[in-house]
């Protein structure tokens, strides 16, 4: 059908060839052959050798207004107004009284910003054609701009005249209405714009409706119509981002989540559903599938901030490694990038490569000596490993452009302090820092650590018990106080504050075991008495615990499994609570000062006594535990073999772990094959809560293992 239309055209430029002589029949030739090379090119694209062939097509035919029109044309939609003048100017001499003439040269007045010559040409298009839609349409929006009243009585008028171009004249009425605001008639006339056209044809009109609910913060029915327009795109993956988009701000992540893996579907690296599809990971708390997702983006290997999240994703996941290895890549393709490579050097740092990391902290500082952050941290690693000169240079160097800063006044005073230099330098970098933080536990802490250094040990340990106060969990400021009362020679204090130092190091940080250096001077009987009275201080004090848990394992060799809500409120009652479908208690166990109860639970070979003696027996071995008094039983020995540490109290013995840090297993001495273990350990408000508990005794075993656990300390 083109091809057919193509040559109707060449016929439109062609003379009649009965008269004409040879040269004339010639240049007819060479005028159809540019023309039709010049519209090829143009479909192609190639606007510019579409333009020389259609020059090559005048020079040919220089009386054919056809070429002068689809040159015009063409030179209008390639922005190059120079040549479009010329080619109206052209089409004006050549076909003054067709209206199109016209149209093109107040297109082309339009965009140099001659309004008024414009619109003259507009109305001279139409005056020669009054019923022509493209004169009214574009006089319409030039006057939308000028006199928009004008513009829609124009409209209207034509509404009314013909009612087969309805269509088009509502959407320019709507854009008339939006122009002004006028939401509520913008949507009237849309809705016939969508009424009146095909679905694909009707797409702009459907566009432009949905925004306007927007606009309205109408987000339901935005969605509605943005959902209708996918059904007819449902490969427009900006369109489907938007929806997910949408669901976002309403809450609704499944729905978001599922438009945005959508838009991955048809564009997998589409930036945007990659982005969000991350964000949703990381609020989930799923950081590999995060990485995952940013890993996907097309955008990440033009963007360094990309890398920088995306080792941030990586590090959460516990992927170190990998973090490094994305930041080392980044700093490679953009060695300029003082972020980059500052979170590299802090990457290093975490790898224990501090050699690496000092080095390119030594770059940025060079390249961007005002860069706080990297000469800060250049500074602490210099001091962590011990080149003490060099950091106190890097110190004084920030306090000498900001002298107020008093993170930096106090680690450098806290350096030169713990070394046992510059004392009363260090002692007053530390109270400037104080000063401007007057709450601050760790300056405390500092200070207090200096008046120790300065052998004024009642001034440190006043300093270090408001510190705790402020800072009741950071194990720095009990083993300082620890250390403070080794000093004065008060041998029970140092103990329990270096006790308590030791239970506040995370688990995987090896504490050191001062506490023990004093053990072999203290009694085993009042060793022991110490560590039940800590043991309280960090497992005991449970007011209320409730959690959902499986309890699962084997009485009489039949095995069981089950859901469970346990709870205990201090001192004495424990209720368990087993969960059949859909959560319904199917059965309880009840523990208080009246005794124990439990619902008939019948197992299969199994006699009822041997089901209560393991659900009576591991309840109440919990629940002394739970309300701990198990830790105030008296009198208490503490024992210490080649691979055990232990304390023996009236009934149970409390094995220790191997750093001595909380006791694991309870062992009943009344009932020798009776034993209480404990696992999985989390720490919470200072204190060590297991998730996991097993039961072992005569015919049974029985585990509880937490999903989630609320607790109330006293």
């Amino acid at each position: 059908m083109k091809i057919t239309l193509l040559f109707l055209a060449l016929a439109a430029i062609s003379h009649p060839f009965a008269h004409a002589g040879q040269s004339d029949r010639e240049a007819a030739k060479s005028a159809q052959m540019h023309y039709l090379r010049g519209m090829l090119l143009e479909r192609r694209g190639a606007y510019t050798e579409a333009l020389q062939a259609y020059d090559l097509a005048f020079s040919s035919d220089p009386e054919s207004a056809v070429i002068c029109g689809q040159a015009a044309e063409l030179s209008i939609e390639a922005g190059l107004m120079d040549k479009a003048g010329l080619w109206t100017g052209r089409l004006i001499k050549l076909a003054p009284n067709k209206a199109q003439s016209h149209i093109l040269l107040g297109r082309v007045q339009w965009a140099r910003g001659k309004m008024e010559a414009a619109q003259a040409s507009f109305e001279a298009a139409l005056k020669i054609d009054p019923l022509s839609a493209e004169s009214i349409f574009s006089l319409g929006t030039l006057l939308s701009l000028r006199s928009p009243q004008k513009a829609r009585e124009l409209l209207e008028h034509f509404l009314e005249q013909n009612p087969a171009l309805a269509a088009e004249a509502h959407f320019q009425i709507a854009k008339l209405d939006l122009q002004a605001n006028n939401l509520r008639d913008a949507q009237f006339h849309l809705k016939q714009v969508i009424a009146l056209e095909a679905d694909g044809e009707s797409l702009p009109a459907r566009y432009a409706l949905a925004q306007t609910y927007e606009l309205q913060h109408s987000t339901d029915a935005a969605l509605d119509a943005y959902l209708e327009i996918l059904k007819l795109e449902p490969q427009n993956v900006p369109l489907i981002n938007h929806i997910g988009q949408m669901y976002f701000l309403k809450g609704q992540w499944d729905e978001m989540r599922a438009h945005f893996e959508m838009a991955k579907a048809v564009s997998a690296g589409d930036p945007a559903a990659n982005h969000w599809l991350a964000l949703h990971a990381e609020r989930r708390g799923d950081f590999a599938s995060a990485a995952a997702y940013l890993k996907a983006s097309s955008a990440l290997k033009g963007e360094p901030a990309l890398h920088l999240r995306l080792s941030y994703y990586l590090t959460q996941a516990g992927l170190l490694d990998e973090a490094v290895a994305v930041l080392e890549a980044a700093y490679k393709r953009w060695p300029a990038n003082d972020q980059v490579a500052y979170f590299l050097a802090l990457g290093y740092e975490d790898l224990k490569k501090e050699g690496r990391a000092i080095n390119i902290l030594r770059r940025i500082t060079q390249l961007k000596p005002e860069y706080r952050d990297a000469r800060y941290q250049l500074a602490v690693l210099l001091e962590k490993k011990g080149k003490i000169e060099e950091a106190e240079k890097e110190f004084r160097l920030l306090l000498s452009h900001k002298p107020d800063d008093a993170s930096v006044l106090n680690y450098l005073g806290y350096s030169l302090g713990d070394r046992g230099l510059k004392l009363a330098e260090a002692e007053n970098l530390v109270r400037q820092a104080l000063r401007l933080d007057p709450e601050n536990g760790a300056y405390l802490d500092s200070l207090g650590w200096i008046h120790f250094k300065q052998g004024k040990s009642t001034e440190a340990a006043a300093d270090l018990l408001k510190a705790l106060e402020i800072l009741p969990e950071d194990e720095t400021v009990w083993e300082h106080l620890g250390d403070v009362y080794a000093g004065m020679g008060r041998k029970l204090e140092a103990w329990r504050h270096w006790k308590r130092a030791e239970s506040l190091y995370p688990a995987a940080a090896p504490a050191p075991r001062k506490s023990a250096r004093l053990e072999p001077e203290l009694a085993s009987e009042q060793l022991g008495v110490y560590y039940l009275d800590y043991l309280s201080k960090v497992q005991g004090g449970i007011r209320k615990l409730s959690g959902i848990c499986e309890i699962s394992g084997r009485v009489g060799g039949q095995p069981f499994k089950y859901s469970a809500i346990l709870t205990f409120k201090g001192p004495d009652d424990l209720d368990v609570d087993i969960l059949g479908p859909l959560f319904t208690p199917v059965f309880r166990i009840r523990l208080n000062k009246e005794g124990f109860l439990m619902d008939p639970l019948q197992m299969p070979g199994v006699p009822q006594e041997l089901v209560l003696e393991a659900a009576s027996s591991t309840f109440s071995a919990l629940r002394e535990y739970l309300s701990g008094r198990i830790f105030s039983l008296r009198p208490a020995t503490y024992k210490k073999q080649w691979r055990s540490r232990r304390i023996e109290a009236p009934g149970w013995q409390l094995y220790l772990d191997k750093p001595a840090r909380r006791a694991d297993n309870l062992n009943s001495l009344s009932r020798p094959a009776y034993r209480l273990r404990l696992g999985e350990f989390s720490r919470y408000k200072g204190r060590h809560i297991p998730r996991s508990i097993a039961m072992t005794g005569r015919g049974f075993s029985l585990d509880i293992s937490f999903d989630q656990i609320n607790i109330d300390f006293d």
